[in-house]
């Protein structure tokens, strides 16, 4: 403990006003605000955003922009991206500690490899962090952009997270020249489980396409080429959200969440989300006990996917590795050591 006070990892904050047993009153610690700063990005096909937060999740920069992104341009993309972070990061005076980039698609996160992207056209494994790592010098962890939305909630919101909970993405997304994504809907889920994200043993969890969808319609069984509507057409919305809560509503009481988050752009665009997802949900429940849940829409809107990038880092960052991690994952106090050893801090 007094390495890390030491090393400034942590500082004081005052001592417990409420004594816990004998002897001394207990100090509170919290993690120093000014040890560095965290660049979180959130890369599409046809679009970008990213945000430079603190480790407590406070934005100090941000931007986003339209630009054609492939498999083939997306290394290129995201050393741009994080460049821009680290010019504003050396402009004010702060180190930057690290970078978490968001992907849609299938992200191995602990071997930092793409394996599948519809959107960017990616059909076979590539070794993204290692290349982006090689670059920019600097830490990357990658993470499926629907997952992002969960470590956002789980990093910056510790007084009040969640054990159990979904974060469901929606991206009403731009359809620009060139686009491979084939609708103006994408929807993607995050399931965290006791307090972790889960991935599966495929990396595939979370992804999600409607009972009754197919081939030719897209994620829901209403065609994906009605979507080109999407969020003007409030009747086709209200159409949409039916269909996706009814889905929900079977993962949501099989599983027990208790709290479901709506990310993205849903919180702009709330319609009858909410009562849609409580009527689902009851119709869905077999027994006569109140089924209690929360529904939220995130603060963060359509920077949830970056900030949970951001949030990503975080929590690695002041993590302590135990059954549940991978072994040869580096994180907490070695990820730190690592971090400043090749930064000269």
């Amino acid at each position: 403990m007094q390495g890390i006070l030491d090393r400034g990892i942590v500082v004081t904050a005052g001592k417990n006003r409420e004594q816990s047993g004998v002897g001394r009153r207990q100090i509170n610690l919290e993690i120093n605000p000014d040890l560095g700063v965290v660049a979180g990005l959130e890369i599409q096909d046809a679009r970008f955003t990213a945000v430079v937060t603190t480790v407590s999740g406070e934005v100090l920069h941000s931007f986003d922009g339209i630009a054609k992104v492939t498999g083939e341009s997306l290394a290129d993309r995201a050393v741009a991206l994080v460049g821009r972070a680290r010019e504003f990061a050396a402009a004010s005076g702060k180190a930057l500690l690290g970078v978490g980039i968001g992907l849609p698609g299938i992200v191995d996160p602990y071997n930092g490899v793409l394996i599948r992207s519809n959107s960017f056209g990616v059909r076979e494994p590539v070794a993204l962090r290692d290349e982006l790592a090689k670059r920019t010098g600097e830490y990357i962890f990658l993470e499926n952009d629907a997952n992002c939305c969960c470590w956002a909630e789980l990093a910056f919101r510790k007084a009040d997270r969640a054990r159990n909970f979904i974060a469901v993405l929606g991206e009403f997304r731009d359809l620009v020249s060139g686009s491979l994504t084939p609708n103006g809907l994408a929807v993607g889920l995050g399931l965290t489980v006791r307090e972790r994200v889960l991935h599966g043993d495929h990396f595939t969890a979370g992804e999600y396409r409607s009972v009754g969808a197919t081939a030719q319609t897209g994620q829901f069984r209403i065609p994906y080429t009605r979507f080109r509507d999407l969020p003007g057409d409030r009747a086709l919305l209200r159409e949409t959200y039916r269909e996706l809560t009814e889905n929900l509503a079977l993962l949501v009481n099989s599983v027990d969440f208790t709290k479901i988050v709506f990310t993205g752009d849903f919180p702009a665009h709330r319609e009858n989300l909410e009562e849609a997802m409580r009527e689902a949900i009851a119709n869905n429940w077999v027994y006569d006990l109140d089924r209690e849940f929360e529904i939220e829409f995130s603060e963060y809107g359509n920077q949830s996917v970056s900030m949970g990038a951001a949030g990503l880092f975080v929590e690695k960052l002041f993590s302590v590795p135990d059954i549940a991690d991978r072994f040869q994952e580096l994180v907490g106090f070695d990820l730190y050591e690592r971090i400043t050893a090749g930064k000269g801090l």
